[in-house]
């Protein structure tokens, strides 16, 4: 997995925090603006905006790779920047060969990135080669075993394998994925944090993206879309209900102590009418 630090990063240069709840689990992702200038803010941007919530990692291939990109929105502007194209980064060699939770765009050919992403397995080193495929970002903190979690079972595209194909993703959207391909895992929701440097981001409160952290790996569902925005979690509802129901655990167990000692001062309070009713006899 990353570590988040990155090879070639100036302290001065601006960083993302992706933390998605998925329904594999958690996952946190690291964007460096360094590695690919472009791409970065693309990925970015279409984060912040909620294009990928809801959406499906419809191509999933062991030890190679998983992709997603293909949202459901049905904001015509915000489906407009996702389809524009954006130009090509520089190669940067010093990031190769590829690496297990290396992040990029899927593209087909020069100049044509659009909003479709990769996260990569562990044999995907021949990736990275072409302009179009260099890395932006990685997985970190241990979440890519989330990413080796995600459902694999319907292969690669046709025909190739027996996972769905884009132009029914794009056309009939969710319900085709659902309809015909019901056991594929999706993004619930994802919250962004830029920062100006690598110190910022390590001195910097990261206690909105821990929640979201434990929320997911508690397996619960945050229904409203969480925006970079909603900096203050006092106000935000989401929030509030992901901690709501993080301590509804610790108020069953006390319940159940509660009738526990119920319990025990009734058994007590018999035997001791026993004892009475044996002394009178």
């Amino acid at each position: 997995d990353g570590d988040g630090d990155g090879d070639g990063d100036g302290d001065g240069d601006e960083h993302s925090i992706i933390t998605c709840t998925t329904s594999a689990g958690p996952l946190k992702m690291h964007f460096h603006k360094s590695w690919s200038p472009n791409g970065y803010e693309r990925a970015t941007s279409l984060f912040e905006r909620g294009y990928y919530d809801h959406s499906h990692f419809f191509r999933v291939v062991p030890h190679f790779l998983v992709q997603f990109g293909i949202g459901y929105t049905q904001e015509r502007e915000l489906k407009h920047f996702a389809d524009s194209s954006i130009k090509d980064d520089p190669k940067r060699a010093d990031l190769m060969p590829f690496r297990e939770g290396y992040v990029s765009f899927a593209g087909s050919g020069p100049n044509s990135r659009t909003s479709q992403l990769f996260i990569a397995y562990d044999r995907a080193q021949n990736l990275g080669t072409s302009p179009w495929e260099t890395p932006f970002g990685e997985v970190v903190d241990g979440t890519q075993e989330t990413v080796r979690k995600l459902y694999s079972g319907y292969g690669d595209m046709p025909p190739w394998g027996k996972g769905p194909e884009q132009g029914p993703i794009r056309n009939r959207g969710a319900n085709y994925i659902v309809e015909d391909f019901p056991l594929l895992d999706k993004f619930e929701t994802c919250i962004v944090k830029r920062v100006a440097s690598l110190t910022q981001m390590m001195e910097g409160d990261e206690s909105t993206e821990k929640k979201v952290v434990e929320a997911g790996r508690e397996g619960k569902s945050i229904e409203r879309h969480i925006r970079v925005a909603a900096a203050n979690n006092d106000k935000n509802p989401a929030i509030a209900s992901a901690a709501n129901q993080r301590e509804q655990p610790f108020l069953t167990l006390i319940l159940v102590l509660a009738f526990l000692v119920l319990v025990i001062l009734l058994l007590g309070i018999r035997r001791r009418k026993m004892r009475k009713t044996g002394k009178s006899v």
